[in-house]
C-alpha cells in the first residue's frame, strides 16, 4: 500500500494505491473517488462483534459502520478527506497503540484493531467525546485535523486544550483540568484542558472544532419563528 498527500496543509486529501491484497478502512463519508476496480464495502467499525460496535458508534462518536476498500487481484486507486478543512499525516505502527480522538480518524490499513476506550467523567467535563478511538497493531494510519496537525514529543508534562487534541500514544497519562484562575475559566475565553504526563507523543491539531460552532451559532442569524 502506497499513500500520498496532496494539498497539504490546509485542503489535505490522501490518495491510497492499493495493490493486489491490500485492505484500508476509512470513516463513512471520507471517500472522494476510487477506481472502477475497486470494490467498497460496509462493515461494523469493530471487530469484536456486536456490543463493541455499538460502544464505539453511541459512545465514540463514530459511525457504527466503516468503509473498507480493496480491489479485484490488481492494483487500484481510492482518494480520501475529512469533512473540514484541515491537514493529514501518516503514521505507522509498530505493533503499539494510540488513541485518538473520534474526529482525528481518518482511516487505517486493515491490520489495525479498532476499540474504545472510555475517558469516564474527564471525558464529560471536557466537553469531548466520552469515549477516544484506540487503534493497535502493526500498520499505516491516517489522522487529520481541523487546521494544521503538529506532532509533540513529550518527556515529563505538556498541556493542551480539549478541542485541539487529535492523539497521543498508550504511554502517556492525561488528566482534565481548568486552566488558569475561576476568573479566566469563566470570562477569559479558556477552558478545560488536558495535562499529559509521561514520556510519548501528542497530536495537536491548531483550531479548535467546538470554538467554531460556538462562533458559527453566534455569527450566523437567528432563525425566523
Amino acid at each position: 500500500m502506497k499513500i500520498d498527500i496532496k494539498y497539504k496543509p490546509g485542503f489535505a486529501m490522501a490518495c491510497v494505491t492499493l495493490d493486489a491484497d491490500d485492505k484500508i478502512r476509512a470513516e463513512a463519508g471520507t471517500m472522494v473517488a476510487k477506481s472502477a476496480n475497486v470494490n467498497m464495502k460496509t462493515e461494523k467499525a469493530s471487530r469484536g462483534g456486536v456490543l463493541k460496535s455499538l460502544k464505539a458508534a453511541f459512545f465514540g462518536g463514530e459511525s457504527f459502520w466503516m468503509n473498507i476498500f480493496s480491489t479485484n487481484g490488481t492494483k487500484g486507486e481510492v482518494k480520501l478527506a475529512p469533512t473540514l478543512p484541515g491537514d493529514i499525516i501518516l503514521e505507522e505502527l509498530d505493533n503499539s497503540t494510540i488513541f485518538v480522538q473520534s474526529t482525528g480518524f481518518l482511516g487505517a490499513e486493515d491490520s489495525i484493531d479498532i476499540d474504545t476506550k472510555f475517558q469516564g467523567l474527564k471525558g464529560f467535563f471536557s466537553g469531548e467525546s466520552l469515549f477516544f478511538l484506540k487503534l493497535s497493531g502493526k500498520g499505516k494510519v491516517l489522522l487529520s485535523s481541523y487546521g494544521g496537525i503538529e506532532k509533540r514529543n513529550v518527556s515529563g508534562s505538556f498541556i493542551v486544550d480539549t478541542g485541539h487534541i487529535v492523539a497521543f500514544d498508550e504511554s502517556l497519562n492525561y488528566k482534565i483540568e481548568k486552566f488558569g484562575s475561576w476568573k479566566s475559566f469563566l470570562i477569559g475565553g479558556e477552558g478545560l484542558v488536558a495535562r499529559f504526563s509521561g514520556h510519548g507523543n501528542v497530536w495537536i491539531q491548531s483550531r479548535n472544532v467546538p470554538q467554531l460552532g460556538q462562533w458559527l451559532r453566534a455569527t450566523l442569524p437567528p432563525k425566523k419563528k
